[in-house]
């Protein structure tokens, strides 16, 4: 099922960035139940995250409100 999504490891390696390791990059969503589901769904269909790599939803303290957080280890520049 991951075959067309990068790794999620900080500990894979890379022939062609030797000695180079990837960067953590946090992405955080933040609305109502029903948004940040359509979001994660739109985020899936550009092949960038499965909506089960996600954290669970928790509520952020403001009615109807939910946050998840997803962490992707990328090579930058």
């Amino acid at each position: 099922m991951n075959d067309n999504l990068p790794p999620n490891s900080d500990e894979n390696t890379n022939p062609e960035n030797p000695g180079r390791k990837p960067k953590k990059v946090k992405h955080i969503l933040i609305g109502s139940p029903k948004q940040v589901r359509k979001t994660i769904n739109a985020i899936y269909s550009l092949k960038y995250a499965y909506p089960d790599e996600w954290s669970a939803f928790e509520p952020t303290g403001k009615s109807g409100q939910v946050m998840t957080f997803l962490i992707r280890y990328l090579y930058l520049n």
